[in-house]
Order: C-alpha cells, then structure tokens, then sequence
C-alpha cells in the first residue's frame, strides 16, 4: 500500500513539474522568437452590476490588425485605463502573448520547486516502503 501512496505522490509531483517548466519553456521561447509591441490596457464594464470593469490589451500585431486580450485578474488590478506595457507575441499565433515583467514568475518557480520535492518524496516512500 505504502507503494501505491508514493507513486501517487512522485505522479501528482511530476504533473506539477510539467506544468512549471512547461510554462518557462513558452516565456523563453516567445521571448526569443517573438515579436514585441506595445499594448494599452483597456477598461470594459462588468456584466455585473457591482463587478470589477474586465481589463484586455489591446495591440498591434506586425501585419497591421488589432487584437484584444483579456488580462488575467492578479495583474488587471495593477493597470489603470490606458496604460501601456510591453508585450511579446508569436507572429505565427498573434494571441499567444507574454506580459512584460515578472508576470508568472513565482508561481511558475513554485511549481517546479513543490513538484521536485513530491518526486522526491514519493521515490523515496515507494523505494523504502516495508
């Protein structure tokens, strides 16, 4: 049983250390082959009466047309109306796109870190398991 427990420990682990390198894989890979530009945050009105207004960036692609994203909520609080931040897009796949800054950073790290550790702890459960 002890067995089944680590194994299941190192899967959920390995899942979680996918899921971070994965992520850092895309922000150096559009960093490096992606095109940059600069988008404006736009404010649009909540459906909800007492909602937050739902932020997007809107930017100029290289072939000329305007695209909008919607800005996750963590970093939307910090735009105000109108404010310009750097991106990075994948000219193949324009609405693929990397905020400039530390957009993801941490967690991405905290991922790789907590699911390291659950490989190792589920190893060593299912290696010296009675």
């Amino acid at each position: 049983m002890a067995i089944a427990v680590g194994v299941w420990i190192a899967f959920a682990g390995a899942l979680a250390l996918l899921v971070g390198v994965t992520a850092r894989r895309q922000v150096r890979r559009l960093r490096r082959r992606g095109a940059s530009t600069w988008a404006t945050a736009v404010h649009r009105p909540s459906p909800h009466p007492r909602g937050r207004p739902r932020v997007s960036l809107q930017y100029t692609v290289a072939n000329g047309q305007v695209l909008e994203r919607p800005v996750p909520t963590r970093r939307a609080a910090r735009l105000s109306a109108g404010e310009k931040v750097l991106v990075w897009y994948d000219p193949e796949d324009p609405t693929d796109v990397l905020v400039y800054g530390r957009d993801g950073r941490r967690s991405d790290l905290a991922f790789m870190l907590v699911g390291l550790a659950f490989v190792i702890i589920g190893s060593v459960i299912a290696a010296f398991a009675p």
